[in-house]
């Protein structure tokens, strides 16, 4: 099972965002005397959470390692969704591997293929003191309404995974191409504001050279010993070179970002310019904060870099 245990619920990364609630933004619920209030007629378990049949379905119910297919609505119990499944696209998870809360985990093992129903969840099965970003406020009960589709076969979940992993790459590359139309905007108009007459490389990068060098241009395999300054389009920097330091690296390694790898082959030795790189040819959608270093995501950078020795790769 080459999917077995990559599977991230999407449904629940909020759960990682620490946001500060004020203490008593909502308090613990009873979810008996909620649903008394209610009038809602739903067992208990054994957990203290609740659940509601609404449709009870003709095939078994789901056990541990089973691959579930469902549609889902998470609300709160004012009624305020917080997540949902897509329609044409439904949910699927292993059921008993912590990739949903402990109330969902545990709550859906009641409902038999077929099914549809609610169950309600107290605070300590979802999202307990924390919360979840801005949706779930600490202390929340919740409520999702559920119906289950399919136990998925191993070959199955494998197809389904298979598909995601496709869509998200799909998704993934959509969002990195419409950035970088973005940023060769950004640096058209940042050369035209500080007047620089720069050439553009088939790959993206806007190079100018302020100071020649000499010899021939550097070329993969060679070793580069650089200075520079690197900024940010606004004229924050975030990393460079200091006093007599240089950086040695191997050109066309991939020890460098590839704007670098890219830009420098038009620099000679001795030659000094600037690289404008956009974020596809950086860091793109990943934020880097080290130390001195922040980079937000997505974050055209701009090097003033001088190369001050390049040693020849060997010719066999």
């Amino acid at each position: 099972m080459k999917y077995k245990n990559t599977i991230l619920s999407i449904l629940f990364l909020l759960l990682i965002f620490n946001v500060n609630f004020a203490q008593n933004e909502q308090s613990s619920v009873d979810l008996a005397t909620y649903l008394q209030e209610q009038g809602i007629e739903a067992q208990a378990t054994d957990y203290g959470l609740y659940y509601k049949l609404e449709e009870k379905g003709t095939d078994r119910k789901p056990k541990v390692g089973d691959y579930l297919s469902l549609h889902f609505k998470g609300q709160l119990l004012d009624g305020t969704v917080f997540e949902e499944s897509d329609p044409s696209d439904p949910f699927v998870f292993q059921v008993g591997y912590r990739q949903v809360i402990r109330g969902w985990d545990l709550g859906i093992r009641a409902f038999p293929v077929g099914s549809k129903g609610t169950i309600y969840i107290p605070p300590n099965l979802g999202y307990g003191k924390r919360g979840a970003g801005q949706r779930v406020p600490p202390n929340a009960a919740l409520k999702f309404e559920v119906e289950v589709l399919k136990i998925l076969t191993e070959q199955e979940y494998d197809a389904y995974m298979e598909e995601l992993e496709r869509k998200e790459q799909a998704a993934y590359q959509a969002e990195i191409e419409t950035q970088f139309v973005a940023d060769k905007k950004l640096i058209q108009e940042y050369a035209l504001n500080n007047k620089l007459r720069t050439k553009r490389t088939n790959e993206g990068v806007s190079y100018i050279i302020t100071k020649k060098g000499k010899g021939e241009n550097a070329k993969a395999g060679d070793e580069l010993e650089v200075t520079y300054q690197g900024y940010l389009l606004d004229g924050k920097p975030f990393d460079a070179t200091k006093g007599k330091e240089t950086y040695k690296f191997p050109l066309g390694n991939n020890k460098v970002i590839k704007g670098w790898e890219v830009g420098l082959l038009n620099f000679t030795e001795g030659s000094e310019g600037i690289l404008l790189i956009p974020s596809k040819l950086a860091y793109g959608p990943r934020a880097i904060y080290e130390e001195n270093v922040a980079v937000p995501a997505n974050s055209v950078l701009v090097f003033n870099i001088k190369v001050e020795r390049i040693k020849r790769a060997e010719v066999n």
